[in-house]
C-alpha cells in the first residue's frame, strides 16, 4: 500500500490573546482536515491554557494536534500588556528565537509522529521564525489579520519617517499623507497606526514594527484578511514585495481570485501545504 505523507504545520503566534485566537482557529481547521498540527505558546500562556481547558478532551477532538511551549523571557508576574508590551516585543526576539531553534532541533530528532514541520505559519511580528526556518529549509507563511491596505501602510513606515510624516503630535490629524504610493492624499494622519504617534522616530516600538514588516517579505506566503472585490489593486502592489519564488510565493494573490470566499481560501491553503509534502 502506498504511504501518504501527512503534512505537519507548525503555528507560532505572538503571545497575546488577540494574536493567538485567530491562529488557533486556523490551526483547528487544518487539524480537522487531517493535518498534524503543532501550536507553539509561550510557557506563560501554556500554563494558563492548561489551567483553563480540558486538554485531554481537546486532544480527543483533535488527535493530530499538540501544544508545545517556549519561554518568552519574562518573569511570571510581568504584566505583558499596555505600557509594558515593549518588554514582550524585545524578549520574544531575544529569548524565544533560540528557544524556537532548539524546539525545531528536538522535532527533527524525535521518532514519533510529530517531526520537522512541512511548513511554519508564523505571526507577522514573530519574523525570527523566518530566520530559523531558513536554517532548516522549511517554508514559512506569515499571518496577519488586518487588511492589505493596512499592511501596505506598514511597509512604508520607513518612508513615512524619512519624509518627516511620522512621528507626529496629536494635532492637525486631518493632514493628508502624500508619500505612500497608491494612497496619496487618501490617508490622513488619524488613519495611520497608533504606533505613528510616538514622540520620536527611534522609539523602540515603532522601530520594532519597521524591522518586522521588512523581514516578512522573505516569507514564502502571506495570509491576510482581505477580499478581491475590495482590495485587488493593493494585493497587486503587495506582490511587488514578494521576495520568494517557491510554490507558495503567490498565495496571497491566488487565494482571493475566486471571489474572496473563506472556504475557497482555506481549500487553496490546504492544497498548497499538501503540495509541499508530496
Amino acid at each position: 500500500m502506498e504511504h501518504t505523507h501527512v503534512p505537519h504545520v507548525l503555528f507560532l503566534p505572538f503571545p497575546a490573546q488577540g494574536h493567538i485566537k485567530p491562529m488557533l482557529n486556523l490551526a483547528e481547521l487544518l487539524s480537522h482536515e487531517g493535518f498534524q498540527v503543532t501550536f507553539i505558546n509561550s510557557d506563560h500562556n501554556h500554563d494558563r491554557l492548561l489551567h483553563n481547558i480540558d486538554i485531554s478532551s481537546f486532544y480527543n477532538r483533535f488527535p493530530k494536534f499538540q501544544f508545545r511551549s517556549i519561554p518568552d523571557g519574562l518573569t511570571p508576574d510581568h504584566p505583558r500588556f499596555g505600557l509594558y508590551v515593549i518588554d514582550l516585543l524585545c524578549s520574544t526576539r531575544a529569548v524565544s528565537k533560540p528557544a524556537f531553534r532548539e524546539l525545531l532541533i528536538s522535532l527533527k530528532e524525535e521518532k514519533g509522529p510529530f517531526q520537522l514541520p512541512t511548513c511554519i505559519i508564523a505571526d507577522g511580528i514573530m519574523c525570527f521564525a523566518i530566520d530559523v526556518a531558513e536554517e532548516f529549509e522549511i517554508p514559512t507563511i506569515t499571518f496577519r489579520t488586518f487588511s492589505a491596505y493596512c499592511l501596505w501602510t506598514y511597509f512604508h513606515l520607513s518612508k513615512l519617517i524619512e519624509e518627516g510624516e511620522v512621528p507626529f503630535p496629536d494635532e492637525n490629524l486631518e493632514k493628508p499623507i502624500s508619500c505612500i504610493p497608491g494612497l496619496e492624499n487618501v490617508l490622513r494622519r488619524r488613519d495611520l497606526p497608533g504606533i505613528c504617534r510616538f514622540e520620536t522616530a527611534d522609539d523602540p516600538v515603532l522601530q520594532f514594527f519597521v524591522k518586522e514588516t521588512s523581514a516578512f517579505t522573505r516569507a514564502s506566503g502571506l495570509i491576510l484578511n482581505t477580499f478581491n472585490e475590495i482590495e485587488a489593486p493593493m494585493i497587486t502592489r503587495l506582490d511587488q514585495f514578494r521576495a520568494s519564488s517557491d510554490k507558495l510565493s503567490r498565495l496571497a494573490c491566488d487565494s482571493i481570485k475566486e471571489g474572496g470566499s473563506s472556504c475557497i481560501n482555506l481549500e487553496k491553503l490546504i492544497q498548497d501545504i499538501k503540495s509541499l509534502s508530496s
